[in-house]
Parts: structure tokens; sequence; C-alpha cells
């Protein structure tokens, strides 16, 4: 099949590269794949387990393959002959229970550190590898840097994983001489995104509440376009390797945020007062019932520190190029094609 071309976005500056991405039938890896192939010019492997849903890859000339990051021989034979690795897997859970950690561990943490060392001993020049913002946990501060400590004792297996994986692959990558990257996107939104618009989508539909006391705690969208422009220059940048980097839009407030998915369900998003909120997630915690809020979510939902990302701005010469406006109204154009939401009138 005729692979499809676009406009680059770094000059050709991956063209003929060959570059592994694990966990390419994702939301971020499989756009990152589809760029990368599609518009870069890059010799594209990606790795994933469902490749039957992403036939778009292949039509931009991914090559793609099944595997299992826990697979080491896999995992070798991928590697090898790679220029470059962008490592986009990853547990995706949020829970707590003993079963969930030691899944996460292997996945979040374990094969980190084997992907990098098998990338050093194949010469491959670079690893960017995707943490998050939730490696940073709760702290209680206005601004949330790099510099800020990663907790990697939080509850939240995921923030927890990622965060001892963030820090074991710049700690293995120093300790082997092998270029590593690390890549900390907030709130990434947009078509395909499960987790920032469709699950949201789903909830204001359904008339659950999305929005906590006055909803003007901060949300941090970065719109999945922009956060893969700033992945491409951590792969061509001197200057990146070694580095950790905040990928994040301009803060807004929750209900700014959730009103555009609320316009686009034509339903107004529904509110629930702080003290009830604070009542149900206390009991929640109390009782273990298992509801999607408690006392931590909703201090992250209420909260109103920015991730800034004036280390990207200087140092990858970073600039979101998608507002806030403009992305959505991509990602509305996308809801209805697939039905998510209604078409208009």
């Amino acid at each position: 099949m005729a692979t499809i071309r676009g406009m680059a976005y770094l000059n050709d500056g991956l063209k003929g590269k060959r570059v592994l991405v694990t966990g390419a039938t994702g939301f971020i890896g499989g756009r990152l794949a589809q760029r990368l192939a599609a518009e870069e010019g890059a010799i594209v492997t990606g790795l994933g387990r469902n490749l039957a849903k992403v036939p778009f890859l292949a039509e931009a000339g991914v090559t793609l393959q099944p595997a299992d990051l826990r697979d080491e021989a896999a995992l070798h034979t991928a590697v090898t002959g790679q220029d470059l690795i962008f490592h986009a897997a990853a547990w995706m859970g949020g829970g707590r229970i003993k079963e969930d950690l030691a899944e996460a561990m292997a996945l979040n943490v374990t094969a980190v550190q084997t992907l990098i060392r098998l990338a050093r001993e194949a010469g491959v020049q670079r690893v960017i590898t995707v943490s998050s913002i939730a490696a940073y946990g709760r702290p209680d501060k206005l601004e949330i840097d790099e510099k800020t400590p990663l907790d990697t004792t939080q509850a939240d297996v995921y923030g927890r994983t990622k965060a001892l994986g963030d820090m074991q692959a710049r700690e293995v990558g120093t300790a082997l001489g092998q270029e590593v990257v690390v890549v900390r996107p907030a709130l990434v939104y947009g078509p395909r995104s499960a987790a920032w618009t469709v699950s949201l989508v789903k909830l204001i539909q359904s008339g659950a509440p999305v929005l906590f006391g006055d909803g003007s705690g901060h949300a941090w969208p970065v719109y999945i376009d922009n956060l893969i422009n700033g992945m491409l220059l951590t792969a061509v940048q001197p200057s990146a390797a070694g580095e950790a980097f905040n990928f994040c839009d301009t803060a807004v407030p929750w209900q700014t945020f959730m009103g555009y998915y609320g316009q686009m369900c034509g339903k107004q998003p529904r509110h629930l007062p702080l003290w009830a909120a604070r009542l149900l997630a206390g009991t929640n915690s109390l009782f273990k019932l298992g509801l999607p809020l408690n006392q931590e979510r909703l201090k992250f939902l209420t909260r109103r520190s920015v991730y800034p990302i004036y280390k990207a701005e200087t140092l990858l010469g970073y600039q979101a190029r998608v507002s806030l406006d403009e992305g959505m109204a991509r990602t509305a154009v996308w809801l209805r094609e697939n039905g998510l939401v209604k078409q208009r009138q």
C-alpha cells in the first residue's frame, strides 16, 4: 500500500532514520509512529499488542510487530539495527492493589531498564522514554518544574511506577553511557485519547459529575500533536541528552476544559459541591466502595499548580503550535466522525 506523505516538522532531521516505537497501538505511540513514517520520512517499526486496531499505521508505512515488553528476546530482536527508540508503551491502570503493582512494575520500570540496556548493546543512538506529570505525585507547590522531586512512594500505582521508571531511565542511561531523554506529558487530549477525551465525553453524556466545587482548579491539557512535536525535538537536539522535559499547554480551569466537551455533547457538565465531593471521597475510602473519586483525585481536580515548559522552550526551541481552541475543534471533528457525539444539524 502506498505510504501517505505530509509536511515534515523537522525538515528531514529524521529522514531515513530507523526508529522503533513501543506502544504503537496506543494513543501517544500510535500518533508518533504515524507522523514519523508519514511526515518525517523515518523507517518505523511499531511494537504493540492489538495490531488490528491501528490500520492507519500500515497505511502510513509503519512495520508492525506484536510484542510483549516482558519478552527480552523479542525486544532484543526489535532493538537490533535501530537508530532511535521511542518508548511509549506502559501500564496505564490506576489501581492500588498488589497485583496491579506487580504488573505495573514489570511494564513501567523493569521494561524500561531492559530496553535501555538492550539499546546500549545494539548501538542505538538515543532512547526517548515517555513518563508523565503523574510521576511528581501531588506536591504542595505552585510551579512543578523538572527540578521537582519525583514521588516514588505515592499511593497511586501508575504515578509511583512512572516515577520509578523515570528515575531508572536516567540512572541506567548514565551508568551505561546510553543517551536517554525523558518526556513528562501533562493531560494529553485529542483524537483517539481514551483518558482525556473519550472517557470525559462519556461521563458528561451520562450526567455524572465531572466538576467539583466551582471548577476553578487547574487542568493541564496538552494537544497530542503539540506533544509529538516536542518528542520529535528531543530526538534530534544534542542538548536534550540526559534531560527530562515537561510538556503542557497553558493551564486552564477544569470548568473551561470540560466546557469544550459539554458544547460538543450539547450538555452542560455537571458540578458537585465541594462539601459533597469530600464526603463522597471520604466515604469511598472508609468503606472501600471502589468509586472513581477518592481524596487524592479530588485534590488533583481542585488544585491550581502549573507545569512550566521553560526548559523545553529553552533547550529544544519548543513552542506549542496548536491552541486549545484549535485542538478542541479538531477533536470535535474526530468525535463526530466516529459517532461519539452527534453530528451538527
